[in-house]
């Protein structure tokens, strides 16, 4: 009951924040786009050491701890406890959506969360997608591309955290603060939010974990690791459907 009131308070403030703010936002031109991530590589000795440090990290620890936890585990738990944390991102990414002008998602992402956290089982079974409301990913780094605030960002591979854009990396940091998951729904202090943090990062790094151990294989693994994650970002900016002609092609990649 408490849940069902605290989603309708969400709702409330989500119109509420619609209809008093007007944003100008930045129509993306798909014939003439204007690069979301600089075509250069300014951070790439910083970067390079980092990726070294992380993959030296994932070699030692990070790839024992994962296979203890695919051996303890059997796979309808794995999905679970995946779904969980992946229900748990819906309304940050609908609250990004509206930010974005983008009301159809927006919604939609909300009515995900809203059917998985009641009648999946707090988010541990997917019903939303087998119903036809497919998970849309925004954050606020996305949002600040959309507002013409911030238009192109350099990629940046931190410690433990692994790669980000700087933009995206600011948007995180304001996610952080704005999340209306434990504004309006899960009432936790700094402990509990880093543990949801944390967890929801380890299930991430799992899914990825099959992509880390095919960089050994590539000739140069820090750029193919950063051609990945440059795509997998200008993905997500242009909701699926990327032009041809994006920064990506601007790269030397061999």
């Amino acid at each position: 009951m408490i849940l069902k009131l605290k989603l309708i308070i969400l709702l409330f403030f989500y119109s509420t924040f619609i209809m008093a703010n007007d944003v100008n936002y930045v129509e993306i031109d798909q014939d003439h786009p204007v690069h979301a991530i600089n075509d250069q590589d300014p951070y790439e000795s910083f970067n390079r050491t980092m990726f070294d440090f992380n993959m030296a990290f994932n070699d030692a620890i990070g790839q024992p701890v994962v296979k203890t936890y695919d051996f303890i585990f059997p796979q309808p738990i794995k999905t679970g406890i995946n779904n969980f944390f992946s229900n748990l991102g819906d309304p940050l990414s609908s609250l990004n959506s509206f930010l974005q002008g983008n009301i159809e998602d927006g919604l939609s992402s909300f009515m995900r969360f809203t059917i998985n956290s009641t009648f999946g089982l707090l988010g541990l079974l997917d019903i939303a997608t087998s119903s036809g409301l497919e998970k849309i990913n925004e954050d606020f780094g996305q949002t600040l591309y959309v507002w013409g605030v911030w238009k192109e960002s350099n990629y940046l591979v931190l410690p433990f955290l692994g790669p980000y854009t700087t933009r995206g990396l600011a948007g995180s940091y304001i996610d952080g603060y704005t999340n209306p998951l434990y504004l309006s729904v899960i009432d936790t202090d700094i402990n509990g939010r880093f543990w949801l943090y944390l967890g929801g990062n380890f299930v991430s790094y799992v899914n990825i974990m099959k992509v880390i151990d095919d960089l050994h294989n590539q000739p140069d693994p820090y750029v193919f690791a950063r051609e990945s994650y440059l795509q997998y970002r200008t993905n997500l900016i242009y909701n699926g459907n990327p032009p041809e002609n994006d920064l990506l092609d601007d790269f030397d990649f061999e």
